[in-house]
């Protein structure tokens, strides 16, 4: 989600740790509310009285499944109560399913809503496009798949996870007699919930990682576990094939696999930089599924590998061997703020700067919507002017920021878009 990161360190003005005491489940917990008027439905939140401070910046996801029907992408609209100096939702879509990523964050004293209280956040907007349908909402996990938000007080440095406890799917049918909305199911905390397909491995170190490196397990290594009875044949020695790719200048990675026999699902895992501490990023719950989307940062650098797992009897997962780690680096966000004045024999050029750029393009045209040529080439992310000779050619100008991948290869972001030369 763009400015996320940003908006944190904007909220972390002073370094204050929470206070650590003693406190009840009801003084934690944290609820989701979903409530449907027809294919619109309400979102709230309420926090914890064991949080004291306020919250400036909070994030939280839903999910929307599309049962039967069509629909076309969902609109999030924050209410107006919510005051914030970022508003963003951002829509994923995915197989039969949107994922709606809400973001709210503010400086301090710019509240996303005060401790101890309710927010109303705003409505979804269901798409159907037929009459008959069956759509699903529900809140999911801000890094996983169990439901939680994670939110920055005005005295935090960094983000809290907490788990949304007692939320429920809301499912939206319409139908040629009309349309309803009903309540179904609901999300058990984790401390009560009897494990099922969707929990995932704990983060104690497996037995066969890569020494340094962290890696979820919460199963005996790959190959020592016996499987399940029945007819299972669950192929756990056989290590997948993956494939990660990105679309010039964008931050969305595509990832292609091939079927594991036996497997009831697929999780991916990414390490960024040389941390080599691999992070769970995506589970795919659908066995013949064998491709997906997931959204990085932008100019980042990371080793992303995947693993098949098989739901054993008792819930626990039967984990198989790891795909071979694939690197991957994102395009650096367009850029932005361009300006080219006129100086007598010269023009001056000048941009705002692009988070881990390590350098830029600067090219010129004739026409805005012509042929441009590349003119300067800027070998320092810190750089931001330069000047060029003032030509008949050069009318337009238009910039684009790069990032070099493991290979010292250059990945660019996109062109900006022509900026007319001015006196």
């Amino acid at each position: 989600m763009k400015k996320w990161i940003s908006c944190i360190l904007l909220s972390a003005l002073l370094i204050t740790a929470l206070p650590v005491s003693p406190v009840t489940a009801a003084e934690t917990d944290c609820t989701g509310k979903l409530v449907a008027s027809g294919s619109n439905i309400n979102v709230s939140l309420s926090f914890p009285l064991a949080v004291t401070e306020k919250i400036t910046s909070l994030r939280f996801k839903l999910k929307v499944s599309i049962t039967s029907g069509k629909m076309n992408e969902p609109v999030f609209t924050f209410n107006d109560a919510v005051k914030s100096d970022v508003k963003e939702s951002g829509i994923i879509s995915g197989n039969d399913n949107y994922i709606v990523d809400v973001v709210m964050s503010g400086k301090k004293g710019n509240l996303v809503f005060p401790a101890n209280g309710q927010a109303d956040i705003g409505t979804l907007s269901l798409k159907p496009s037929g009459s008959v349908y069956k759509i699903s909402t529900q809140f999911t996990g801000v890094n996983g798949e169990a439901p939680s938000a994670e939110y920055v007080t005005e005295t935090g440095q960094s983000a809290i996870e907490v788990p949304l406890v007692n939320t429920e799917i809301i499912t939206t049918e319409g139908s040629s007699s009309g349309q309803s909305s009903s309540s179904s199911g609901g999300y058990v905390p984790s401390a009560t919930k009897k494990p099922d397909a969707s929990a995932e491995p704990s983060a104690t170190p497996s037995a066969t990682s890569t020494p340094g490196v962290n890696e979820p397990s919460g199963t005996s290594a790959p190959g020592t576990t016996e499987e399940p009875g029945g007819d299972i044949t669950f192929d756990k020695d056989k290590k997948p094939s993956m494939s990660a790719s990105a679309k010039k200048g964008s931050r969305v990675v595509t990832f292609k696999w091939n079927i594991i026999d036996g497997a009831d699902g697929y999780i991916f895992y990414s390490a960024s930089g040389k941390s080599g501490n691999y992070k769970r990023i995506r589970t795919i719950l659908k066995p013949d599924r064998i491709t997906c989307n997931v959204t990085m940062a932008y100019a980042s650098s990371y080793s992303l590998r995947m693993r098949a797992f098989k739901t054993a009897d008792d819930g626990s997962r039967i984990f198989g061997q790891y795909s071979k780690i694939k690197k991957l680096t994102t395009a650096p966000v367009k850029v932005k703020g361009v300006k080219a004045r006129i100086s007598g024999t010269k023009i001056n050029l000048s941009w705002k700067k692009v988070k881990n750029a390590k350098g830029y393009q600067i090219y010129a045209g004739k026409k805005k919507n012509g042929k441009y040529s590349l003119v300067k080439t800027l070998k320092k992310g810190s750089v931001l002017k330069t000047t060029v000779k003032n030509s008949k050619k050069y009318k337009y100008f238009k910039a684009r920021a790069y990032v070099n991948n493991a290979s010292k290869k250059r990945v660019y972001g996109n062109f900006c878009a022509g900026v007319k030369a001015k006196a």
